[in-house]
């Protein structure tokens, strides 16, 4: 059993790893702490639909809980109508790469036999790559704070949502932090 939980953790630590986000907009003079509750509206997915592997409602429902569990953490309060001060929204997507090298005749490694010698080496790998961009802004439609980053894997897995939404907030400002001074 404690092997099992403990491939749990290091997976769910893979994938918070794998994933890399700057902020990207953070509007001046503007304090995030004086605002209380917010909401979360339904973003867009850039996927190409024929390799969608989840729907879009189903998605939405994962990165609102995931947003809404990381903001409340944070002192902020989720509300479902258009009170909110705070208007949350997304932007998600996978889509296929492919890397490839032509690495030059023998692929940097000697020849085992002649026929070698003007054989060029290369390699390729596919995968598949995600973004996600979270926008946070107010309720005049003012963009306040927007963070952007990438995965390295599809972003229809909930504990890759649910890693990459921690990390992606993690340097919203807390309302906790405000409280205690």
């Amino acid at each position: 059993m404690r092997k099992y939980i403990l491939m749990a953790v290091l997976y769910g630590a893979a994938l918070s790893v794998q994933a890399q986000f700057k902020v990207v907009v953070e509007a001046p003079n503007v304090d995030l702490t004086t605002y209380e509750t917010f909401t979360v509206i339904k973003g867009e997915v850039i996927t190409p639909e024929d390799e969608q592997k989840v729907n879009e409602e189903e998605l939405f429902q994962r990165m609102k809980n995931a947003i809404a569990t990381e903001l409340e953490s944070k002192g902020y309060r989720y509300v479902k109508d258009s009170t909110a001060q705070l208007i949350v929204s997304y932007v998600t997507g996978s889509f296929k790469q492919t890397n490839s090298e032509n690495l030059g005749p023998l692929g940097e490694a000697p020849a085992s036999t002649a026929a070698d010698v003007d054989q060029s080496r290369s390699w390729s790998r596919d995968f598949r790559e995600g973004i996600l961009e979270i926008e946070v802004s107010s309720h005049a439609k003012k963009e306040l704070w927007k963070v952007s980053g990438t995965l390295t894997s599809d972003t229809s897995d909930p504990k890759i949502i649910d890693n990459s939404v921690y990390k992606a907030l993690r340097k919203f400002p807390s309302r906790n932090r405000k409280k205690k001074k």
